[in-house]
């Protein structure tokens, strides 16, 4: 049988359409850190050229994550934040970015995801577990800053000649806790109930439309937090729901608050490694694209975006045309083999990544940032084999660390 002309058949090489953009075939690049263009807000060329080998890889669409859209000068004085520009949390370069994914693959789309984390403050004054510390909740003064924040950066984004931006509101970030009953426990109108938890992300999408009009918004957000007080299969069907009425273009599905990690593996049924989104040991088929359930049980009439795992590209298949999801997000495999649309669309190689699933590149990302030199994403088997024992025995010892280091603070 001749592969490849079956994969180049494969409903995952096919067009779709989220919102006003026609993306070439259905594999999303999920949003992935880049430090050094996070931190020093520039946009260099080592980060350049993991884009242009994405690009020339063959996704159809390529998150760009994350960047913040508060100012570091308005993060002590929120208020202040209303009258920020983007010129005061645009990466330089970044039309360059847009400019040269485009020259590289025309048919790619090109997303800049946003978000916010701000120390100190949160949704309600819910202790944190890592820190022990409990942040102040936010004034409603604030949260309106904060919506145009992120009207003014999306904006922004659309002027750099991106093609959407995601709100990145999954893995317990700003906009996520807002979204889960576990850590927004507010009981005014930006609390008590999935229409409250919401409000803040349908009140930004609001303002952006006046601002951009039909330019794509899409959201990244839990399917679940695998807390018992987090959100829940019901309220994420709400919740997307009124997501999708107010004008979010397309869901991706992705789980895990930070919180769970204390919570021991028969409880939640995958180690619990740094980051919960990102399983490891997936080797097996039935391991892999495990927030499937999550994304299978969503009726929003919006593209739905899987992430989580997705490993096996006749699995993969199988989701799209049994109609439980529109797209499917990868994120680890592309960074050891950024051509891997294009391999699976040829018909090359294994059905599976090269990518083993270990999170040695969170290992080596965290590590580079606690030395003052932030590394931008990479596989560590590929560029530092010799350092993979001392990443699993961080990643497997991460969360006993963690808790005896509160404890000795705790008893100081």
């Amino acid at each position: 049988m001749d592969e490849t002309r079956q994969r180049s058949g494969y409903r995952l090489f096919s067009p779709g359409k989220i919102g006003s953009i026609t993306p070439e075939n259905r594999i999303v690049r999920s949003g992935t850190w880049d430090p050094p263009m996070v931190f020093s807000r520039r946009l260099g060329d080592d980060t350049l050229e993991i884009y242009r080998r994405l690009a020339a890889g063959g996704a159809g669409t390529i998150v760009v994550g994350d960047f913040d859209v508060v100012p570091k000068e308005a993060r002590s004085n929120l208020g202040s934040a209303a009258e920020s520009t983007y010129d005061g949390v645009r990466i330089d370069g970044f039309d360059r970015l847009a400019d040269e994914v485009h020259a590289i693959a025309p048919g790619a789309r090109i997303v800049a995801q946003v978000s916010t984390g701000i120390p100190g403050v949160a949704p309600s004054d819910v202790v944190s577990p890592f820190t022990g510390k409990r942040p102040r909740a936010l004034e409603v003064g604030e949260i309106r800053a904060l919506v145009e924040c992120f009207a003014m950066a999306i904006e922004g984004v659309r002027s750099d000649g991106f093609d959407g931006v995601q709100l990145h509101a999954a893995h317990g970030s700003f906009l996520c806790r807002f979204l889960s009953p576990y850590s927004n426990r507010r009981s005014d109108a930006h609390g008590g109930s999935p229409a409250g938890r919401t409000r803040l992300i349908r009140e930004i999408v609001a303002a952006a439309r006046e601002r951009v009009g039909d330019f794509p918004i899409l959201i990244k957000m839990n399917g679940t937090d695998y807390l018992d007080e987090g959100l829940d299969l019901p309220a994420l069907k709400e919740q997307a729901a009124l997501l999708a009425e107010a004008g979010i273009d397309a869901i991706e599905i992705s789980g895990g608050l930070w919180e769970c990690l204390l919570r021991p593996e028969e409880d939640l049924g995958f180690p619990p490694v740094p980051a919960p989104e990102s399983h490891v040991g997936i080797a097996d088929p039935a391991k892999q694209s495990y927030f499937l359930p999550y994304a299978r049980a969503l009726d929003a009439d919006v593209p739905v975006i899987l992430g989580g795992g997705n490993r096996d590209v006749e699995r993969i298949e199988s989701i799209l045309t049994d109609g439980d999801a529109d797209y499917i997000a990868i994120s680890r495999p592309l960074i050891r083999e950024p051509d891997l649309p294009h391999r699976w669309r040829e018909g090359r190689g294994p059905s599976g990544p090269a990518c083993v699933s270990c999170n040695g590149c969170i290992y080596d990302m965290v590590t580079g940032i606690r030395a003052g030199k932030p590394r931008d994403v990479r596989c560590l088997i590929d560029h530092e084999p010799e350092r993979l024992k001392e990443a699993d025995a961080w990643l497997s010892g991460w969360v006993e660390t963690h808790t005896r280091r509160r404890t000795e603070e705790d008893d100081g």
